[in-house]
């Protein structure tokens, strides 16, 4: 007896045989999804008032539906799986509903490698199945990576400790073939960072890329370093090493060589993530440097409109990021008063040159260049282990038990400081917790003195920029400026004169200023409004160089404020006034 063969759906269309048993007055149109693909099967009803199922028609290839949910923004999505034609790996993604209402979503679809079978009736009923069929769960959808409760979103869509948390991530995959692994942890840490033993700047970069998760964990601002040297330092090896840690070093780095959004998108896909920018002198347009700074560390996105009204919810992130050139921001762009103190703290500079470029020791190695050329190479081949090793570290230990342990070592290091105010107390906080996430992380990275390694480039840092607020320092510098160029010139008129005729007219650094009257063993200055502004002042805003004036004793308050109402030529002029005291020979 030869064996019953059953008939196979086609492309348009697969006839089930035979029916009739199935044939009942309240058949209903329905869907089914095999190995084939995605199938409409309609109800037919002949002259009796009989129904029965239709041939069913393909519409594409197998897509099951899982869930649905919303986005930071309040979008709805409906979530789906399907295998890969190349690759045969099951996939998921989320699909904006409003692309499924307006049909744009045939072409993501498409690129998803998800054949749709053409024809205006087939691409309703497929989008009738996406918006209305499948499994109910309900999922977070989110571009953002990093921490979403106990579960750790890498940058490529992956997600560490993810049972029951229903979270999908649909943001910036254009480096998703960079965060993966390759080889052991073993091998990562016997032939890559076992280097930065007894190298600074190596600790340092290691540092900056296993606390980047820690950042929110302690409340912390995100912020960076800049690691300025000239070129074949070894600069790009930290950088490489350091991007190791999370994934491939060739697919995942970045430079500056972009724009703003650009650098928040980055930001973003890399929330509680580290960020590599190599270097800063290949922008195009150096100004851009003290915005795309602040906006990337700042973490938070510009106000924009809804379309349906009000404003969209802004995106926030934290990131620390490693930051290399051959010179740093300040001397880059030119303008001291551009580069502000804010900008100092949110990326300080430290000098990648050591005693063999960027290495203190060579661990046996001719030069910095063999050894250079050792650590790009393993690091290469070796990667990603660690990062997910440390999130697993993290989630084993407990987040809130991880974040008290790192917090009790910094405080041991802070207390090993002198007495700091100002950006010089918020670098420091950032160096020593870089210093407490090497200690965390050392059966990680195999390190046993990480956090010393962070701590002599902060010591660098301190004996080059001091312990006091680079901001105060900065307006103070601004004003002496001021006064040792104009003191003694005719801009300032003595306070005999100031009912005299005089004419105030003139440029910025030529015009009439104020004037000037010795007071006991001080001279005293009342200056201009404009002047003050314009020429002490100058970048920072006036209520902050007036705070940090007066608490100096370098500016006189007034009853009602900080400017002082004298009588000039009959009339009431505001006026500053600075107190210097007299040099005595």
């Amino acid at each position: 007896m030869s064996k019953e063969v059953k008939p196979k759906f086609t492309e348009e269309a697969a006839p089930l045989g035979d029916v009739s048993e199935f044939a009942a007055p309240f058949a209903q149109p329905r869907y089914d999804v095999d190995s084939a693909g995605v199938w409409y099967i309609g109800v037919k009803t002949d002259r009796e008032g009989n129904t029965q199922e239709a041939t069913p028609v393909k519409l594409s290839s197998p897509i099951e539906i899982i869930g649905r949910g919303t986005d930071n923004d309040g979008a709805y999505y409906r979530v789906i799986r399907w295998q890969d034609a190349n690759t045969r790996r099951t996939k998921t993604a989320a699909i904006p509903k409003g692309e499924i209402v307006t049909g744009r979503c045939w072409a993501r679809l498409g690129q998803y490698g998800i054949d749709i079978l053409s024809g205006k009736v087939k691409r309703e009923r497929l989008s009738d199945y996406l918006q209305t069929q499948g499994g109910g769960d309900i999922y977070t959808i989110t571009d953002r990576a990093g921490w979403h409760g106990n579960a750790y979103i890498l940058p490529n869509g992956e997600t560490i400790n993810a049972e029951g948390a229903n979270i999908l991530y649909n943001g910036d995959t254009s480096q998703r073939e960079g965060y993966t692994e390759s080889g052991s942890l073993e091998e990562w840490r016997q032939e890559a960072a076992r280097y930065a033993e007894g190298n600074s700047r190596l600790c340092l970069a290691l540092g900056l890329s296993l606390a980047a998760p820690i950042l929110v964990l302690l409340h912390e601002e995100g912020g960076g370093v800049h690691l300025a040297g000239s070129s074949s330092k070894g600069k790009t090896t930290a950088a490489n090493l350091a991007l190791s840690v999370w994934g491939s070093y060739e697919a995942t780095k970045s430079n500056w060589d972009t724009t703003a959004l650009g650098l928040q998108n980055a930001a973003l896909a890399r929330n509680d993530g580290f960020l590599a920018l190599d270097e800063i002198g290949q922008t195009a347009d150096p100004r851009r440097i003290p915005q795309m700074v602040y906006s990337v560390i700042n973490g938070i996105s510009k106000t924009q409109g809804a379309k349906d009204g009000g404003n969209r919810k802004q995106k926030t992130w934290r990131n620390l990021i490693l930051s290399t050139g051959e010179t740093n921001p300040e001397s880059l762009i030119g303008d001291r008063a551009q580069w502000k103190a804010g900008n100092r703290a949110r990326l300080p500079d430290i000098q990648a040159e050591a005693k063999h470029g960027i290495y203190d020791t060579l661990h046996g190695f001719t030069g910095g260049a063999k050894l250079s050329e050792h650590i790009n190479r393993a690091a290469a081949k070796k990667y990603g282990t660690a990062g997910r090793a440390l999130i697993r570290q993290i989630l084993s230990d407990g987040k809130e038990a991880a974040a008290e342990t790192i917090e009790a070592t910094r405080a041991r290091y802070l207390e090993a400081l002198p007495p700091m105010e100002g950006q010089a107390r918020r670098i420091a906080r950032r160096f020593t917790l870089l210093a407490a996430v090497l200690e965390y992380a050392a059966p990680i990275t195999g390190l046993k003195t990480g956090g010393a390694g962070v701590m002599q480039c902060f010591h660098e840092w301190l004996e080059e920029n001091g312990t006091g607020d680079r901001e105060a320092e900065a307006i103070c510098s601004q004003l002496d400026d001021f006064i040792a160029q104009y003191a003694d010139s005719p801009r300032f008129l003595s306070w005999s004169e100031r009912d005299a005729p005089y004419t105030m007219t003139g440029g910025k650094g030529k015009g009439h200023a104020g004037f000037k009257v010795q007071v006991g063993g001080n001279d005293e200055f009342y200056i201009l409004p404009l002047v003050f502004k314009e020429e002490i002042a100058q970048s920072f805003p006036i209520h902050t160089v007036c705070k940090v004036l007066s608490e100096k004793g370098r500016l006189k308050p007034s009853k009602n404020g900080y400017q002082h109402q004298i009588k000039v030529n009959k009339k009431s002029i505001r006026h500053y006034l600075i107190i210097e005291p007299l040099e005595l020979d």
